[in-house]
């Protein structure tokens, strides 16, 4: 599903070039959960920008559903994000004067589908959170759990290959930590393919492979029970 072969990516920054990635070669397949982690500067977080097409390799080739889209122009790359690609992330990003029901709907907008529609899909991926009694709220009336909630909503409502999740438990206590993962892990026992970027291991320790990343490479890539324990 995505094939990710010796991407390199590099950044200018103060007249000098800095290497973020340096050669990485991965591959994920359909119904996987894996965890990136690493250290801070190990650049988990710059492939999780190449792995949701929010960022093009400097080198390399990535390949997703069997589209080459490492050299793909910003426009193309717009469209396989909002077909391809739920994100959630740690900030949540809803935005405040839209009720849940029509943040959640607002990925379908960019797809031309009618209101009725949009409004149909919203509410069936906002029960499957648990949320269908909060169609009609604004995110400053929902905890923090539920608006994280709506988040995932908002990414699983296109029906994405690839659900990426960026700490998505940073901004939360430990209860409605565990919460959010074992939403996460209903998803994944459901079929959904989920690559979380985590630096907690109580949070990787959800996965069913690890890769951990230092200094852009890859330093170990570890799956079944044992993920669970490195």
């Amino acid at each position: 599903m995505l094939q990710l072969d010796g991407i390199v990516k590099q950044y200018a920054m103060g007249g000098e070039t800095f290497q973020a990635l340096k050669g990485v070669t991965l591959s994920i397949d359909r119904n996987e959960y894996v965890a990136l982690t690493g250290p801070s500067g190990s650049g988990k977080s710059s492939l999780m920008n190449v792995l949701g097409c929010l960022d093009t390799p400097s080198s390399g080739t990535y390949r997703l559903n069997g589209v080459d889209v490492s050299t793909l122009d910003d426009d193309h790359l717009a469209g396989i994000r909002n077909r391809e690609i739920g994100f959630v992330f740690q900030s949540f990003h809803l935005l405040p004067r839209l009720s849940v029901l029509q943040n959640v709907a607002q990925p379908l907008v960019y797809r031309g589908m009618p209101p009725a529609e949009r409004a149909a899909l919203a509410a069936e991926a906002l029960a499957r959170v648990g949320l269908a009694d909060k169609l009609g709220h604004r995110p400053n009336q929902l905890s923090g759990g539920q608006r994280q909630r709506v988040a995932v909503a908002r990414a699983l409502v296109g029906t994405p290959s690839l659900l990426l999740a960026d700490e998505p438990t940073g901004n939360l206590d430990t209860r409605t930590s565990e919460d959010i993962m074992g939403l996460f892990d209903a998803l994944h026992a459901g079929g959904q393919t989920v690559v979380l970027v985590t630096h907690e291991p109580d949070i990787a320790a959800h996965a069913r492979r690890v890769v951990r990343l230092v200094d852009g490479l890859i330093e170990s890539d570890v799956r079944g029970e044992l993920a669970c324990t490195s």
